[in-house]
């Protein structure tokens, strides 16, 4: 690599590795440099750069707007020489994507700007327009846009601009000769399907070039809360149709709101078949995200907070060609397509395939039988039940699955001992295969198991789970439930609304039993609710509108209590659904949940609604700086929340999809909050947190959490779940 002529004037190892680049335009003489892996923060003073703001990078040029004269330009970062544009030739015009075909300094670089013209004095958008000029022209060329037209992303490859419009979700692709010459020749492709976990946003999409592929990126958060999951497809440009993908293989994404950069990850000595994320919208702090495609999971760093910046700065990703290797690369995982078309591929066991990493290798059969008829003295239906409970929190989950199929008498008492004895395993998925992961979050053991999906669903995600079973969209937006351990599927019936967002779903029981009732809801623009219901046996829902009373849903699934579903609103309040008698009522209390300022809470962050002990409990994490966290029960003479600071001989299994309250297994465990994030190290941990100590367990920069996820409590009940003959 050339030695850059003004290597002193950047932070070290700047032409060493990825930095993230934050132009403050007039407010500061400085720009600001941020190292992504140890999070530091410089600032230096580069005349070139002072009172611009930066929108985008390409190989080791970036590109700037200076506010004052209204100009555009190229600066390369190794000579700060400049390459200049023409000048925009309308005023008061703001842009919010920026495409360029090649590097600057090839004669066919072609540049494209997409916005609007604002009205003076108001700011009011009068115009979309699209800007596209080549860097060796003398003018721009204006081509106006529908007025619903609102582009999010967009990418230049093989003489088309590919624009995402998130007006409609659609990607738009123009000819770039066309538009050189003022024209409009234009196709569209339709949309991917979106993700549908309750109550969720799309945080950002970003349409990306990589080897001569363009991929989809979405990210998605709760409300108003952290990003908390991606979806990733392929573009098939033989038919225009999108294709989901587990992996981009050795190449690593630089995702930002302005620009995105794919690069060979072993050219910039990061880890591969990774996405990096950094955004300049967050509420409480900002943060750079990893999302790693290898095991589906995502993590964080924070980043200090940058005051006296302006409102339309922007973070943008400074990648050199020529880093040299930091960190070694994981093995690489190449992009495997996933969408519902993949093909026939083998037919699934209809069992349990657990891989049991933890256990000791089998004895030979025969030996084992003969140490059994050795040991064994009395029936074991002779061991007291008490002693049987005890046993069985010392288990195994493989082992837990087979206790009650040792005698009538331990099956018999399997319902009653099951629920007070088993806690809560994390489910998620590590591959987008049809395979999941089970995690105990009190050892960290983990199996793997196959949900007992036809091949054609996948990938699924998961939505609410209870008593076993688990409420799954497929590929082709159907709901399955599906007992992931002794692998039954029970279908929905289709509903289409729920293309259009879902903010919560539940069931009261066990799909196979003949009163299992499935709730789901949606609010409208408005916020007036309605309200789909489905019972056991049943060919179709019930929808039930209610368009009087209005309800701003918390992102966090409802729960049934006391034969009723009750939800949770954004501050605290609650509703309650009827499902016997079809009735919606808002109650006038409990009133809101106050934070230590006086502050109502909003619901888009972090809360959960579940029933401890027979009361209805709601937990409130406040904020991503500090993870507050506030316990309240129920008052059901008062209607009011009251705080609880002790939940000794109880833990929570804490998730938006299913909650869960448990008698806890160990006195070590008791009083304490898990969470749906782990730390990876020598065996996963599940992040918890002590409501004595008022204490994390672990600092959740270092943790990952998975993209798919829920709390699975497992269903021991041995006559139902193993089909084994009882003795």
């Amino acid at each position: 690599m050339v030695a850059c002529e003004n290597e002193d004037v950047f932070p070290s190892n700047f032409f060493s590795q990825p930095w993230i680049i934050l132009c403050h335009g007039a407010n500061k003489n400085t720009t600001t440099f941020i190292d992504p892996i140890k999070t530091n923060i410089e600032a230096k003073e580069i005349v070139e750069m002072q009172g611009k703001l930066c929108c985008g990078c390409i190989d080791e040029w970036i590109f700037l707007f200076d506010k004052q004269s209204k100009e555009y330009f190229f600066l390369d970062l190794n000579s700060l020489s400049k390459v200049h544009l023409p000048p925009i030739p309308t005023e008061n015009i703001i842009f919010t994507i920026f495409s360029i075909s090649t590097s600057p300094n090839h004669p066919d670089c072609t540049v494209i700007l997409t916005g609007a013209i604002l009205e003076e004095g108001t700011n009011e958008i009068m115009e979309r327009v699209l800007m596209c000029c080549m860097i060796q022209g003398e003018k721009w060329n204006k081509v106006p846009l529908d007025e619903d037209f609102v582009a999010a992303t967009g990418v230049i490859l093989d003489g088309k601009f590919y624009m995402n419009n998130v007006g409609v979700g659609d990607v738009v692709v123009f000819d770039v000769l066309s538009l050189l010459a003022g024209q409009v020749d234009t196709r569209t492709i339709p949309t991917a399907m979106l993700v549908q976990h309750p109550r969720n946003d799309k945080v950002s999409v970003h349409l990306v070039e990589s080897c001569g592929c363009i991929y989809l990126v979405r990210l998605y958060r709760y409300g108003g809360g952290p990003t908390i999951y991606m979806d990733i497809y392929l573009l098939d440009t033989s038919c225009d149709k999108w294709l989901r993908v587990g992996g981009i293989g050795e190449r690593v994404f630089f995702l930002t709101d302005m620009s995105d950069i794919s690069v060979c990850a072993n050219d910039v000595g990061v880890e591969c078949n990774c996405i990096y994320y950094a955004s300049s919208y967050v509420e409480d702090e900002q943060r750079i995200y990893k999302f790693c495609l290898d095991d589906h999971t995502v993590a964080f760093t924070t980043i200090p907070t940058i005051e006296e910046t302006e409102r339309e700065s922007r973070f943008c990703w400074f990648v050199p060609t020529g880093s040299q290797r930091m960190i070694r690369d994981s093995s690489v995982s190449p992009t495997r397509v996933l969408s519902v078309a993949t093909g026939d591929r083998e037919a699934m066991e209809k069992k349990i395939i657990i891989n049991q990493s933890f256990s000791q290798a089998s004895e030979d059969k025969e030996v084992m039988e003969k140490k059994i008829a050795m040991n064994v003295s009395r029936p074991w239906n002779d061991i007291p039940l008490d002693l049987l409970e005890l046993l069985l929190t010392h288990l195994s989950l493989v082992d837990s699955l087979r206790l009650f199929t040792v005698c009538k008498e331990w099956n018999l008492a399997s319902d009653s001992i099951h629920k007070a004895k088993t806690w809560p395993w994390l489910m998620y998925q590590e591959k987008l295969d049809g395979t999941c992961k089970l995690l105990d979050p009190f050892t960290g053991k983990e199996y793997t198991t196959r949900v007992g999906l036809p091949s054609s669903v996948f990938p699924t995600q998961m939505l609410c789970s209870k008593d076993g079973w688990v409420i799954i969209l497929d590929a082709a937006n159907t709901m399955l439930m599906v007992n992931p351990l002794n692998q039954d599927v029970v279908k929905l019936p289709f509903l289409e609304e729920f293309d259009e967002g879902l903010c919560g779903i539940t069931f009261t029981s066990v799909p196979t039993s003949p009163d299992c009732v499935v709730l789901g809801f949606c609010t409208n623009g408005d916020d007036s609710i309605d309200f789909y219901k489905w019972q056991s046996g049943e060919e179709n829902w019930t929808i039930i509108f209610d368009d009087e009373s209005h309800f701003s849903a918390a992102s966090t699934n409802p729960i049934f209590f006391r034969e009723e579903l009750y939800c949770l609103g954004e501050s605290g309040e609650l509703g309650v659904f009827n499902p016997a008698e079809e009735t919606w009522e808002v109650l006038d209390k409990p009133e809101p949940v106050y934070m230590e300022d006086e502050v109502p809470f909003k619901g888009t962050q972090d809360c959960y609604l579940l029933e401890l002990g027979g009361d209805l409990v709601s937990v409130f994490k406040y904020n991503y700086s500090d993870f507050k966290i506030r316990v309240f029960k129920l008052d059901k003479l008062k209607m009011e929340w009251i705080p609880v600071e002790d939940l000794t001989g109880w833990t929570l299994f804490l998730d938006p999809r299913s909650s869960f309250a448990k008698p806890a297994p160990h006195k070590s465990w008791s009083n304490k909050i898990f969470f749906t994030t782990f730390h990876s190290s020598s065996t996963k941990t599940c992040a918890s947190y002590c409501m004595e100590s008022k204490r994390y367990d672990i600092n959740f920069c270092d943790a990952k959490k998975p993209f798919d996820c829920v709390w699975l409590q497992p269903n021991l009940i041995g006559k139902k779940l193993l089909d084994v003959p009882c003795s």
